[in-house]
């Protein structure tokens, strides 16, 4: 094929999956029931005979499907490509990869489209969907058209950004956040770029639309008088040049830096994070006496190490020194005569020692630390167990938030209650990017161990279960203390300036730091339960994904319909329905159990009951069924791990595959 053998290979194997029709199946039906249930928000049971109900019931439709592709194609293009890559080189595939008679850009185009095909399976799946749109009436098949255009280049440039990022980086964890990273990035600092220059534009259109993809798709939704009459937008045709122009300045980019970045800057991984040898160089002055006396044939000398040789140098006062020289049994220095019963005369080699040489010599080693008595825990706070470039990730995370929260803090200047308004969105988004980053570094903390052989090597250690799995958890929670702490102190900062009750505040507080929790046991759950480390990843972050942008669209739907929730509670319970048998195939379908069934069963109904409650302004009652769900939900995939970790692990023959 056009793009070589990798994409071929990924064309021919991903079909033999059922996963791959699952995916489009559930998918397709997922926006049905939404598709439903926006209906029965707007219209409900009565019998539509305006046509201007219909076109609007489209209109609404086609706004509520746009956002959802766009923001899938945002997160999981980029993320799909990202984690290929980075799976493969867990497992030190990658460098095999590079060995074979593939081109750069056969390598770098191949990885890109097989990463990309499960997203471009979805998209094909809403096509036909936005095209019902136009059939409701106020949307237009060129507008369908346009907005399809628009993703897919929004999901093909930031397919090329994960890419990228993954061949640059060598661990999971970093691949996967920095691309999390660069994804919101790529809107909240736009929006702060436009904010401090509003009136710039590019070919006539505002810098906005050009770079945030989502004032793209709003333009798309709403064009321009003047440009209702053509096929495509001036500022969607921009938009999608420059879209294509960056993904294709990326993959040349990663190509060039293929050979540069791997395998030389990731092989050997140990090396690079301060395991090297440290080698010192040592004058060693001989005797010119010694230095001419003939050497035994068959004595083999044996520096010992500069802890031993240092006395015998600084012994001599400055002047020349005999090297010290370990000899086998029966033998004597070099230059004396040789003892033994057996000692015969030998001959010479006829070579002279240099009066003076330098040898290198091995450092002594340094002294080893006292762990605790949970090694795993000591490993991941007290050493750099990740490396050092985590800290690229800390800053990029600490200037993004800075960035979202002085526009949310610009914006609400003025407003009275700015939490109760759209801006509220700014901090609820920093909060759930909080929670992906500490999935992602749960999930990612245990597979990489798996893809690197270093779990096998636990497993057959004297340590516990207990240890092993509460070492992880809180060693997540520690190497992401950042994600952690700046949404608390903000929430803090919030109730000092009268934003929040203290009340709410308090109640914030201790269901963040749950979430946390059961974000961190999430990404380890299901890293315990899918072997392979792609699958595991994308069942980890989807779920967390899904679970709370399903919550998102419950709550939008409920204000569309000025909650009325009497005629949309049938489709409501359908929609969570489909949530709860979604969630028992993400948990339990490897490992199921009576806990999970009940935690797939009432974590997305008793999500429904939270937003109502909060909606109604009853906080209490949100706090206590959310912390109540989500703390059992933490429970049920915590003591499984703890208590049946061989069985968790599937290292029984009923569980193996």
């Amino acid at each position: 094929m056009f793009a070589g053998p990798i994409i071929a290979r990924e064309v021919l194997t991903a079909p033999r999956s059922p996963r791959f029709y699952l995916w489009r199946v559930s998918f397709s039906c997922f926006l049905f029931v939404v598709m439903w249930t926006a209906w029965q928000s707007l219209i409900g049971w009565r019998q539509v005979t305006e046509f201007g109900v219909m076109a609007r019931f489209g209109g609404v439709l086609y706004g509520m499907f746009a956002v959802l592709q766009l923001t899938l194609m945002l997160f999981f293009a980029p993320l799909f490509t990202a984690a290929a890559i980075a799976h493969e080189k867990d497992r030190r595939t990658f460098t095999l990869l590079l060995m074979t008679d593939l081109s750069d850009l056969e390598i770098v185009l191949g990885k890109l489209l097989a990463g990309m095909m499960n997203i471009l399976v979805a998209l094909a799946a809403i096509a036909g969907l936005l095209s019902l749109c136009a059939l409701f009436g106020g949307i237009s098949f060129a507008q369908v058209l346009n907005l399809i255009l628009v993703t897919a280049s929004s999901g093909l440039a930031g397919g090329a950004l994960g890419l990228l990022i993954a061949l640059w980086r060598d661990r999971t964890f970093q691949s996967i956040s920095l691309t999390v990273l660069a994804v919101v990035f790529s809107v909240t600092g736009v929006e702060v770029f436009t904010v401090a220059f509003p009136s710039i534009q590019f070919l006539g259109v505002p810098l906005a639309e050009v770079l945030n993809p989502y004032r793209a798709m709003l333009a798309v939704l709403h064009p321009r008088s003047e440009e209702l009459a053509g096929l495509m937008t001036a500022s969607s045709f921009v938009y999608i040049g420059c879209r294509l122009t960056f993904a294709a300045l990326l993959v040349a980019f990663g190509t060039w830096k293929l050979r540069k970045w791997n395998p030389g800057r990731n092989e050997p991984r140990e090396l690079r994070e301060g395991a090297e040898v440290e080698v010192v160089e040592t004058l060693i002055e001989v005797d010119e006496a010694e230095a001419q006396a003939p050497v035994a044939v068959g004595s083999v000398a044996v520096i010992e190490s500069h802890a031993a040789l240092e006395p015998a140098l600084l012994s001599t006062g400055g002047g020349s020194s005999t090297s010290r020289v370990a000899s086998h049994p029966g033998q004597s220095a070099p230059g004396g005569p040789r003892t033994g019963p057996d000692s015969e005369p030998q001959g010479t080699t006829g070579l002279h020692v240099p009066r003076r040489t330098h040898r290198r010599i091995a450092a002594p080693p340094r002294a080893y630390r006292n762990a605790w008595d949970n090694p795993i825990l000591w490993r991941e706070l007290m050493t750099r167990a990740y490396g050092t470039r985590p800290l690229i990730i800390k800053g990029c995370y600490v200037l993004l938030f800075a960035l979202g929260m002085g526009l949310f803090f610009h914006f609400g200047q003025g407003v009275e209650s700015p939490m109760t308004t759209g801006l509220g969105l700014i901090p609820i988004g920093m909060t759930i990017l909080s929670l992906i980053l500490v999935n992602a570094q749960g999930v990612t903390a245990l597979t990489s161990e798996r893809d690197s052989g270093a779990l096998d090597l636990l497993l057959v250690t004297e340590l516990s279960p207990s240890e092993f799995i509460y070492g992880k958890l809180y060693g997540v929670l520690y190497n992401t203390k950042e994600m952690i702490a700046l949404p608390v102190l903000t929430a803090i900062a919030m109730c000092a300036l009268g934003m929040l009750s203290g009340e709410n505040t308090i109640l914030f507080l201790i269901d963040f730091l749950l979430l946390c929790h059961f974000a961190a046991m999430l990404g380890l759950h299901a890293a315990i339960t899918y072997t392979n480390s792609r699958t595991a990843v994308a069942n980890s972050l989807g779920t967390i994904f899904f679970l709370l942008v399903g919550i998102l669209i419950c709550a939008y739907l409920i204000v569309l319909s000025d909650r009325e929730f009497g005629r949309q509670l049938l489709s409501f319970l359908i929609f969570i329905g489909a949530g709860s048998v979604a969630l028992f195939g993400s948990l339990g379908t490897k490992n199921p159990s009576r806990a999970i069934a009940l935690v797939a069963l009432l974590t997305p109904f008793w999500s429904f009951y939270c937003v109502i409650s909060l909606l109604n302004g009853d906080i209490l009652a949100a706090f206590l069924f959310s912390v109540g769900i989500y703390g059992f939900a933490l429970l049920a995939m915590l003591v499984p791990a703890v208590s049946d970790f061989d069985i968790a692990l599937g290292r029984t023959n009923a569980i193996q595959g």
